[in-house]
C-alpha cells in the first residue's frame, strides 16, 4: 500500500509538471518563471513544428497592426513597447518597427512588403482579415523572415499562429447566458470588427450554442467594433426601440454596453457575457451585474513577440500555438485580483502571463504613449 501511495504521488507531481499555468488576470507577482514549453503549447489543430536557423541578435522586429480604434488595440501596442523595454527582452531587440494601417487591406500588405525590404528579422501581425496575406507571407518566408500572427490571425500556411480559442470563447459566453436565463430569453449580440477572424469565430461559437437552445432568441446583432464608445452608441440606439432584452453577449466594449442600459433608465442590468475590461469586472464585483468575463489579453502581442525571439534563436515551436482563456464569473471575481478600482474602466486586466515571461504592471503599460 505504501509503494502504491508513493507511485500515486509521483504521478501527480509528474502531471502537474506538464500542465501549463493559465494566464493570470492579476497584477500580483507571477507564481512561475518563463517556461517556453508551457507557454508555446500546441493547439488542438496544430499541423506541425517550425524551426528557423539561429541568428545572432539583437533583432529588428516588425509589428503590423490593422485596426487601432479601441482601447484593446491601444493597450496591445502599449504592452508591445513596454515588453520590449523589460530587462529580459531589451538586450534582444535592436528596434521595433510598428505600423498600423486601419482597415485598408492593401495598405497592410504594403506595410509587410516594406518590412521585408527593410530586412527585419521577424514580423508580428494582427491582420485585418485571414485570407488576403498568403502571397506576402510567402515572400517573407522566402526571405527567411518568420511571420507570427496573433488575435487577427491569417490562413497563410507559412505563418506561425498565437491565439486563444475564439470559437470556444464565443461558445462559453453563450453557455453562461443560456444557463443564467434558464434556457429562455431574448439575447442581443454586440459583435466586433466585421471580416476579422476573431469576430467570425466568436459569432460561430455563440450561434452553435444558441441554435441548440430553442428558447433563446437573438433579437439583434450590433456592430460594436470592440470599443466602449461604439458599443454604447449602438446599444443605446437599439434600446430606444424599447425591446425586451434578457441578456447581452458582448465581444468588447462591455462598459459602454452597461452605460447604455443605465442611461436608458434600466434599474437592473441584464446578465452580460463580456470581455475582460476593468469596468465590467468592477461592476460584477460590486454586485451591479451578473455574468461571465473572458479576457482576450492584449498581452498576446508580447507572447507573439516572445515566439519571434525564440524562433530567431533557433527554438522549434508548434506552428499553431494555443493560449488559455482568462475567465472569471460574477460569483468568483475579486478586487485586487481581477479588477482594480484605481484603473480606467476600459483597461484590460488580464496582463500577466508568467509562463510566457510577460510580467508587466499597469503603470508600465499606461506610461507608453501611442501616437
Amino acid at each position: 500500500m505504501k509503494r502504491l501511495a508513493i507511485l500515486f504521488l509521483l504521478a501527480v507531481v509528474a502531471l502537474l509538471a506538464i500542465v501549463p499555468t493559465i494566464a493570470q488576470d492579476a497584477t500580483e507577482e507571477p507564481a512561475v518563471a518563463y517556461d517556453p514549453a508551457a507557454c508555446f503549447a500546441a493547439a488542438t489543430n496544430n499541423d506541425g513544428m517550425v524551426q528557423y536557423d539561429a541568428k545572432e541578435g539583437p533583432y529588428v522586429i516588425g509589428i503590423s497592426n490593422s485596426f487601432i480604434g479601441n482601447a484593446w488595440r491601444t493597450q496591445m501596442l502599449q504592452m508591445a513597447h513596454a515588453f520590449a523595454e523589460t530587462d529580459a527582452v531589451a538586450p534582444l531587440i535592436e528596434e521595433l518597427i510598428v505600423v498600423s494601417t486601419g482597415e485598408d487591406v492593401e495598405a497592410q500588405i504594403a506595410a509587410l512588403d516594406n518590412m521585408i525590404a527593410l530586412g527585419v528579422d521577424a514580423i508580428v501581425i494582427n491582420a485585418i482579415n485571414p485570407t488576403s496575406f498568403d502571397a506576402v507571407v510567402s515572400r517573407a518566408a522566402d526571405a527567411g523572415i518568420p511571420v507570427i500572427a496573433f488575435d487577427g490571425i491569417i490562413n497563410a500556411p507559412e505563418a506561425i499562429i498565437v491565439n486563444e480559442d475564439q470559437v470556444e470563447m464565443g461558445a462559453a459566453w453563450a453557455r453562461d447566458l443560456v444557463e443564467r436565463l434558464g434556457g429562455e430569453g431574448n439575447i442581443v449580440m454586440v459583435n466586433g470588427v466585421p471580416g476579422t477572424s476573431v469576430d467570425s469565430d466568436r459569432i460561430a461559437g455563440a450561434k452553435s450554442v444558441f441554435d441548440e437552445n430553442p428558447g433563446i432568441t437573438v433579437i439583434a446583432e450590433l456592430e460594436g467594433r470592440w470599443g466602449s464608445g461604439t458599443a454604447q452608441t449602438v446599444m443605446a440606439d437599439f434600446l430606444a426601440t424599447q425591446p425586451e432584452v434578457d441578456g447581452v453577449w458582448v465581444q468588447g466594449g462591455t462598459p459602454g454596453v452597461m452605460q447604455a442600459f443605465i442611461d436608458a433608465g434600466y434599474e437592473e442590468l441584464p446578465p452580460i457575457a463580456g470581455e475582460g475590461e476593468n469596468g465590467f469586472r468592477m461592476a460584477m464585483g460590486n454586485g451591479e451585474v451578473e455574468g461571465l468575463s473572458i479576457a482576450q489579453t492584449p498581452g498576446m502581442i508580447a507572447v507573439a513577440m516572445q515566439a519571434a525571439l525564440e524562433l530567431l534563436q533557433g527554438r522549434e515551436l508548434p506552428r499553431v500555438i494555443s493560449m488559455p482563456l482568462p475567465s472569471v464569473t460574477s460569483e468568483d471575481v475579486e478586487e485586487g485580483v481581477h479588477y482594480f478600482p484605481d484603473l480606467p474602466v476600459d483597461f484590460f486586466t488580464a496582463i500577466k502571463i508568467p509562463v510566457c515571461g510577460v510580467d508587466l504592471d499597469p503603470d508600465e503599460i499606461l506610461a507608453v504613449v501611442i501616437e
